[in-house]
């Protein structure tokens, strides 16, 4: 497909260069309609190549005008939250690198005279959130009339954040005839609405069709009592230490809660929330990314545009609010043709809301039961095995130690210290009770017959005559 379109030569050079061999579907469909040079509205979700996606779309208004006025903003990319913001221009700070096309970022919370500077000096591309762009624009720091593409990134997350006003005032200041290209996970009522106030006959072009975004996602839940939800959390963290994990929970104060006990265990953990400042924010990106730690907790708000190309799993502390979190939570590991777990902690009390949860997103997750404590307790054991086996450099002076010990000591008491020492480091395995679906079809009968015992009792004390 990239061959035989009209995308520049030095842009398929930089995309041979970085390794891609083919596109994603949502980089298809959207190519096709690069001479159409119409408005798009698509529907694709996060980690699926959108980002290359539209900026193939838009390269040849860039280069052309480029051509006519170097020192012209022609495209303008807008994005609900710092970190996709900084994303995005790495992504596109390759794919034009072979060109002469300057790009910036005005993104808040950073340094905005430093933004100003570099805006200057004149560039082609700019990358931003919505608050930022508004404030340089009422700074005249730029200005639109140049413009010929203006891309909304997760449109709906944008919505969300309570960033209305700031996209109508962007869009309002774009010359009329401008392209305006939105993407989001998914197009609700809402969507629909933005897109006929901001677009004229869009082309819409649907890239999230459920087998193709859980390919790689695998579903796995466990019924659990509500009071044991986090001591199975830590234990399934002890079992699959050797795991990137994230844990989503649905507020600031749970995520400190549980990233705080986590790190209590000796676990290695960041976190990430609406609390954190964005130096704090960068850090913990950045133990993550540089693999310095492997357990993030973060809220729902917080995550956003976060991509973690190595994510191997995606622990739901909480139920999702709704199928769409689930699916936009559960999208952040499966990527990059690798497979992903995406785990359901969820309370016989809250079954219901739960297979309506599963029933809409259209997911069929394995209920299991949880690890036991024997199973976790042989996992450490052949984690031991294999660090003997694994274990050849050997010092003199650690030889001449062993040596030392096996003159005073049996090699089964040597053993037993050497076990104990290091069983003794892990946090300790946590009871839960778990239930599997016969538990839980019976645990709801009992629940049921007490809630009716309960009804007709308070029907015989209504009865009950007065007593005078």
């Amino acid at each position: 497909m990239l061959e035989k379109s009209n995308v520049s030569s030095e842009l398929k050079t930089a995309i041979q260069e970085k390794g891609y061999e083919t596109l994603t579907a949502v980089q298809t469909l959207v190519l096709e309609q690069q001479n159409e040079a119409k408005d798009l509205l698509v529907s694709s979700q996060t980690g699926s190549g959108k980002t290359l996606a539209y900026g193939l779309s838009i390269s040849n208004d860039i280069l052309q005008n480029f051509i006519r006025s170097n020192n012209a903003l022609t495209a303008l990319i807008v994005t609900p939250t710092r970190e996709l913001a900084l994303q995005v221009f790495h992504e596109l700070n390759w794919l034009f690198s072979k060109t002469s096309v300057t790009m910036s970022t005005a993104i808040g919370g950073m340094d905005i005279k430093k933004e100003r500077k570099n805006i200057s000096k004149g560039i082609n591309l700019l990358v931003g959130t919505p608050g930022r762009i508004n404030d340089h624009l009422r700074r005249k720091t730029f200005e639109l009339k140049y413009l010929t593409s203006l891309v909304l990134d997760e449109a709906d997350e944008m919505l969300d954040l309570g960033f209305k006003q700031d996209l109508d005032a962007i869009v309002n200041e774009a010359p009329k005839n401008s392209r305006v290209l939105m993407f989001s996970a998914t197009i609700p009522k809402k969507i629909l609405n933005l897109a006929s106030k901001y677009q004229k006959n869009a082309k819409r072009i649907e890239a999230t069709g459920q087998s193709q975004a859980h390919t790689d996602i695998s579903y796995k839940t466990y019924f659990i009592k509500k009071h044991d939800i986090e001591n199975a959390i830590f234990n399934f963290l002890r079992f699959h230490d050797d795991k990137s994990i994230i844990i989503f929970c649905s507020t600031r104060s749970s995520v400190t809660h549980i990233s705080s006990r986590i790190l209590n265990r000796g676990f290695s953990v960041v976190s990430l929330s609406g609390a954190l400042n964005q130096t704090e924010r960068f850090k913990a990106l950045q133990s993550i990314k540089n693999g310095r730690c492997n357990i993030c907790v973060a809220t729902d708000v917080a995550a956003r545009g976060i991509d973690l190309v190595n994510l191997d799993m995606v622990i739901h502390a909480d139920l999702p609010q709704n199928p769409e979190t689930l699916i936009h939570r559960s999208g952040r590991t499966g990527r990059a043709g690798k497979k992903g777990l995406s785990i359901l902690f969820c309370s016989p009390n809250d079954k219901r809301r739960y297979e309506n949860l599963i029933r809409i997103a259209k997911v069929k997750p394995v209920i299991s039961e949880f690890l036991t404590q024997n199973e976790i307790e042989l996992k450490d054991n052949k984690k031991i095995l294999n660090h003997l086996k694994n274990n050849q450099k050997k010092s003199p002076t650690e030889l001449k130690l062993a040596n030392d010990l096996l003159k005073k000591f049996s090699p089964i008491d040597i053993t037993l210290a050497y076990i104990q020492n290091v069983k003794g480091k892990l946090s300790p395995i946590e009871e839960v009770e778990s239930f599997n679906k016969e538990m839980i079809d019976n645990f709801k009968s009992n629940e049921n017959r007490k809630r009716n015992r309960g009804k007709s009792k308070n029907r015989r004390n209504s009865r009950k005559k007065p007593k005078f």
